[in-house]
């Protein structure tokens, strides 16, 4: 496996995860890490992480906001290259100092927690802001802002994002049956 000796430090670790050799955690002992994950060269969390199973986190992803902030990723999701992933943000027009600075001196910093819900998919260079819940099964295109919540089961475009066209919610779910009752077989 190439994580080497991580699954030691980490909180859970599943079967068949495969690490590349150039992610970094900064918190090892605070990630939980499902069953048939992914995560590609380049990726960095400085955050407490779960992550489901079936996951993908495609390379240069980056999850920050620090320890007290928290990134939650649920079963079937996707996450394209690039994406830029938000838990925690210092107050820019009063704010003092920066995440070097004791968080006493910051009162108005903003330690969050990103959530991304069941059978979502995440396009490229999308950037996703503190305290954001990604539905279930939505999907977001590629270079997109996520600024607030998004709608179950729907298409996000744009800057901000914004509901624009449903998916096939029953067809997904039934796939989904579908791949499970054929692991069972095997």
């Amino acid at each position: 496996m190439p994580y080497t000796d991580l699954e030691y430090k980490f909180k859970k670790i599943g079967k068949n995860v495969q690490i590349g050799r150039n992610v970094y955690f900064r918190y090892p002992s605070e990630v939980e890490i499902g069953d048939n994950v992914i995560i590609d060269d380049f990726c960095y969390f400085t955050t407490s992480v779960k992550i489901g199973n079936y996951c993908h986190i495609s390379p240069s992803c980056s999850v920050i906001g620090g320890k007290a902030a928290y990134f939650e990723v649920g079963d079937y999701c996707g996450i394209a290259a690039g994406c830029r992933i938000v838990c925690g943000s210092d107050d820019f027009l009063e704010g003092f100092g920066n995440a070097t600075i004791p968080i006493s001196f910051r009162p108005k910093c903003q330690v969050a927690k990103v959530v991304i819900k069941n059978h979502v998919i995440v396009g490229s260079n999308t950037v996703i802001l503190p305290n954001v819940i990604l539905s279930e099964g939505s999907a977001v295109g590629a270079l997109s802002l996520i600024n607030r919540s998004t709608k179950e089961w729907y298409l996000h475009l744009g800057n901000p994002a914004r509901a624009m066209v449903p998916r096939n919610r029953e067809e997904i779910l039934a796939k989904e049956q579908e791949f499970l009752e054929s692991n069972r077989e095997s």
